[in-house]
């Protein structure tokens, strides 16, 4: 296991609202459950059969299976209908070292559980011939190029061979596994262009509930005039007349065996014998009657189901939604309706950090694992504070998801539109239960919402920013990214032999909710300042600058970088952006990242840049580790503290009486968290602000001395000199 209490197995399904994939994931959360599991089911929303360009981006909810936190992975194969998507997840598993079950396809090299659908069609057959003893009997099945198809009609022709009874190719039809063709089966038969058998096995109750409908219409009633089974006990009998009788396929067992097949491959324990047998469904649609058993549990979900569809139609959750004016707004309002989503525990809304910027051209980009996100909390099981978290999108969620207590059953559900990512719902059950197609349609009105909210805020954007520009950014006049990228392909070509260009890219605000439409003033400001920041340096080593995309800024120059002067670039960089004084108040000390390369005639610029990108990537995922621990914020408020005021006569005995804690322990517990003392640490925070007045005023080495807490300029100088290796004047001279 990978460091849990509990396993934390992911489930691997498509349109999980669906009846059949309800069925299955019951069966493996409630054996989940029992064995000691977490679970975390990732499904998308529409599933389509074909690619839509549109629509492909939900299925990057996948992606989330290679996460470090999932212990095994059941796939339901069956469930994915769209081939590529298939082969795109056998790809995830070819590079995972987890115990792996396949459900419903036999894929070499992986443990695969089958249902058996052609002994179930057998056991259909067996009913009609040996309980009512008919001997003419049509099949309707799906596609004939599909095996599951055939299974079907092999398992009926079997026992009729067995019986002597004919059946041939007039008895078969062949479908779409979907209402339609049954309806069209009832008109051939109606038309007398087939003639009417005694029995009719569908190969689901779909193409039976098409078949009935279309009978009951034109009045020929089942068991009378002819008799009708289904397949999969879908459990939607009481929309259609007569009741159905159908076949059982035990997805729930079969489920209930992945779930114990995964935990004896993870703990070592002997694996449990499991039936998967199916069984009869008794209704009215033959002689035999309704079994009122299960009429009766359909009844309580289709009840329950209809309660909350008229909540929702009734409700004004829609429009309430969409008249958000902020995040924080809309962060209430799905709270006010959180109450319409059946069963529930709890609801967290993960988006990505730059959610509100983000691009379709974003949400194709294939290594997205390493991406800062935020996530809300909406409701949960236990009260919690609702200040957003910050985690890495591979994490799954933050380290501690916000009053979940014992989680237990998450499921993953994407957000998306109109071919943009926007992060995930998760939903939290403390029972083995899954979420219907109720919530499905909650998920459109917010995903709508959010879509709505994002445009008011693009619409004030332009209304702030005058002068637009092909090749510049219109808030900061800093190249965008086209006109970034026109600029350092120019330079490269002009590029002598004995020159090169240093590239610095900056990340900015990592952490920090700048998705609070709420405040998109603070952040157009904080935008402002950066720029100016860039736009110094740039100046002073004849260079460019750019913004790229939201928080993320580039500055190029060209001429003989070396390695040592590239680092030195990088530290005055820093050094501005975190001390200038809008940035150091909102924003901090985790919240900058950079990267430099110096690029060589030839190089690809391109690659460089999401080269540089990936790393500052990773810089943040193992910064996100350390924010894990229990403290961290709580000790981070004191070190920004003291960076913005390294002058004050900050003293750590104070400090600890603040928290409450012993001197020991305090000064342990900083080190643990930051990995330097918190003397040492003061010494850096007195040094860096030394460097930022060095860089940004006239201010005399006295002064700059006395403003950083040093009451003699001697120490001061020695110290500096000590920790940066040149005197303060010589620092200065080389200021940006």
């Amino acid at each position: 296991m990978n460091g849990n209490d509990r396993p934390l197995i992911g489930v691997i399904t498509a349109r999980a609202s669906q009846s059949e994939q309800r069925q299955l994931l019951k069966g493996i959360l409630s054996k989940a459950e029992e064995l000691g599991m977490d679970t975390a089911v990732f499904s998308n929303v529409y599933n389509f059969v074909e690619y839509f360009a549109d629509v492909d981006v939900e299925n990057k909810i996948y992606e989330l299976v290679k996460s470090e936190r999932l212990d095994g992975i059941i796939l339901a194969s069956e469930s994915l209908i769209y081939p590529d998507l298939r082969k795109n997840i056998y790809n995830y598993f070819s590079e995972m070292d987890i115990p792996i079950v396949i459900i419903d396809a036999e894929v070499e090299g992986y443990t695969c559980i089958n249902s058996d659908v052609k002994r179930d069609f057998s056991d259909i057959a067996r009913h009609l011939t040996d309980v009512h003893g008919f001997t003419d009997i049509d099949i309707i099945t799906g596609p004939d190029m599909y095996e599951t198809s055939l299974l079907r009609v092999a398992g009926v022709k079997q026992v009729m061979d067995e019986r002597g009874i004919p059946f041939g190719e007039g008895n078969v039809i062949y479908g779409n596994f979907w209402i339609n063709t049954g309806e069209d089966l009832a008109v051939d038969y109606i038309s007398g262009k087939r003639r009417i058998p005694q029995a009719v096995i569908c190969a689901n109750d779909y193409m039976a509930f098409g078949l009935l409908d279309k009978l009951f219409d034109n009045d020929i009633t089942p068991p009378d005039d002819i008799t009708v089974i289904g397949y999969e006990h879908v459990g939607e009998r009481i929309y259609h007349s007569p009741v159905l009788t159908t076949y059982q396929r035990t997805r729930s067992a079969i489920g209930a065996k992945a779930a114990a097949l995964i935990y004896s491959e993870i703990t070592g324990a002997p694996p449990q014998d499991i039936d998967i047998s199916g069984y009869m469904i008794c209704g009215d649609t033959c002689s035999c009657g309704v079994d009122k058993k299960y009429l009766r549990e359909e009844f309580v979900e289709v009840r329950q189901i209809q309660f909350y569809n008229d909540m929702n139609f009734c409700g004004n959750f829609e429009q309430q939604s969409a008249a958000c004016r902020s995040l924080s707004d809309y962060i209430r309002t799905l709270q006010e309706f959180s109450y319409l989503i059946r069963n529930v525990s709890g609801v967290y809304l993960c988006l990505y950090e730059n959610w509100c910027n983000r691009t379709g051209k974003d949400s194709i980009h294939e290594c997205t694992n390493n991406e800062p996100m935020i996530c809300y909390r909406i409701i949960s099981p236990e009260q919690a504070t609702s200040d957003p978290k910050f985690f890495i999108r591979g994490q799954l969620f933050p380290p501690e998801l916000p009053g979940a207590g014992d989680k237990k059953f998450l499921f993953f559900i994407p957000m998306f539109s109109e071919g943009k990512e926007y992060g995930h719902f998760i939903l939290q059950y403390t029972t083995p239960d899954t979420y219907d197609a109720v919530m499905i349609d909650w998920l459109k009105i917010a995903v709508n919402a959010l879509q709505v909210l994002r445009m008011k805020n693009d619409i004030n954007t332009l209304l702030e920013c005058s002068s637009l520009s092909e090749y510049h950014d219109s808030a900061t006049g800093l190249y965008n990214k086209r006109g970034f990228e026109n600029e350092l392909a120019s330079t490269s070509k002009a590029l002598s032999k004995q020159e090169n260009i240093l590239l610095i890219m900056v990340r900015t605000g990592v952490y920090s909710d700048d998705s609070r439409i709420d405040e998109k003033n603070l952040s157009v400001r904080l935008d402002i300042e950066i720029s100016e920041c860039l736009k110094r340096l740039a100046a002073d080593i004849n260079g460019f600058c750019g913004k790229i995309s939201d928080k993320l800024y580039v500055v190029a120059a060209s001429g003989e970088f070396t390695e040592e002067e590239a680092d030195l670039i990088v530290d005055k960089l820093n050094v501005i952006i975190s001390h200038s004084p809008l940035y150091s108040q909102e924003r901090g000390l985790d919240t900058l990242f950079m990267g430099s390369r110096i690029l060589s005639e030839g190089s690809n610029n391109d690659e460089c840049i999401l080269t540089l990108s990936e790393e500052i990537n990773t810089k943040i995922k193992e910064l996100s580790e350390e924010r894990r621990h229990a403290y961290y914020n709580d000790y981070l408020k004191v070190r920004n503290s003291m960076y913005s005021d390294p002058g004050n006569e900050w003293d750590a005995q104070k400090t600890c009486r603040d928290f409450r804690l012993s001197y020991g322990h305090f000064r342990a517990t900083y080190k643990d968290i930051f990995g330097i003392s918190f003397h040492q640490d003061l010494i850096r925070s007195r040094i860096s602000m030394a460097k930022y007045l060095l860089l940004t005023t006239s201010l005399s080495l006295p002064a700059i001395a006395f403003k950083c807490g040093y009451e003699d300029d001697k120490y001061f100088m020695r110290q500096f000199r000590q920790f940066t290796g040149t005197t303060p004047n010589s620092y200065r001279n080389s200021s940006v």
